[in-house]
């Protein structure tokens, strides 16, 4: 599927200042305001040398300050997640051997467009060929089914949300 939009896949250092700031404010606007977690969502593992961080780019667009003006800017990305190290131990969901995917999110303003389906359809292509694990909100089970992911652990509960540790085998 084809958006005209291409994935950008890149570390922490290959970032631009614009990027990464565009990538805090999706994450923000996501995990702690949208779903309400009060979390430190800048938890340093963006930072290692072989994080990826992947994301489809937006341009800059108008947002409400904090009080309310259209008059602030949104750096957000359509769609994002990061793939963490080989090995990292990513909670429910590790698996020795597996590289896990995070911090999934879709821009409130091009949801149920497709750019979440395209983002993770990209990454099982440049990934799949290893096993991949992540920690889903257990009402997006089938949406990760349909990739290849199968749960691989109990359901459990993280800032108050539901969430099924599932992995996907490699060349699956």
């Amino acid at each position: 599927m084809s958006h005209g939009s291409r994935l950008v896949v890149k570390t922490f250092d290959e970032l631009t200042i614009e990027e990464l700031y565009g990538i805090m404010q999706l994450r923000s606007q996501v995990f702690v305001v949208e779903q309400n977690c009060v979390f430190l969502d800048q938890d340093g593992v963006d930072t290692f040398p072989q994080t990826l961080h992947a994301f489809y780019p937006d341009g800059v667009r108008t947002t409400p300050d904090t009080h309310g003006a259209e008059v602030g800017r949104s750096l957000a990305p359509k769609a994002y997640a990061r793939i963490l190290p080989p090995d990292f131990p990513d909670g429910p969901a590790s698996e020795i051997g597996a590289r896990s995917i995070s911090r999934v999110a879709t821009n409130p303003n091009v949801r149920g467009d497709g750019w979440g389906r395209s983002l993770i359809g990209e990454l099982v292509a440049g990934h799949g060929q290893g096993l991949l694990t992540l920690n889903a909100q257990s009402y997006l089970e089938a949406f990760y089914m349909s990739f290849g992911f199968s749960p691989n652990g109990p359901r459990f509960f993280e800032d108050g949300i539901e969430h099924t540790p599932m992995s996907r085998p490699a060349n699956a």
